[in-house]
């Protein structure tokens, strides 16, 4: 893990971050379109994800701090 990445934003994340949000422009998941969203990773940094855009989609606040670093969306069956 870098320091960047430990640390908070650089340029490229900033960048990466813009292009995320103009793509999604609602949350992912609930559809919300207002209040702070989060650039969520699909794939947790934590368990191998990357900063790719097709791991990446917008989620409202309440979406994001629920999935917390979890892989699925729901239990596996």
């Amino acid at each position: 893990m870098s320091k960047r990445w430990r640390h908070g934003s650089n340029h490229q994340w900033r960048k990466i971050r813009q292009r995320i949000i103009a793509r999604d422009v609602v949350c992912q998941l609930c559809g919300q379109d207002q209040g702070q969203m989060h650039i969520d990773h699909i794939i947790p940094k934590s368990k191998g994800g990357t900063d790719m855009d097709s791991n990446l989609r917008l989620l409202c606040q309440s979406c994001n701090l629920r999935r917390g670093a979890s892989f699925f969306e729901r239990a596996p069956t």
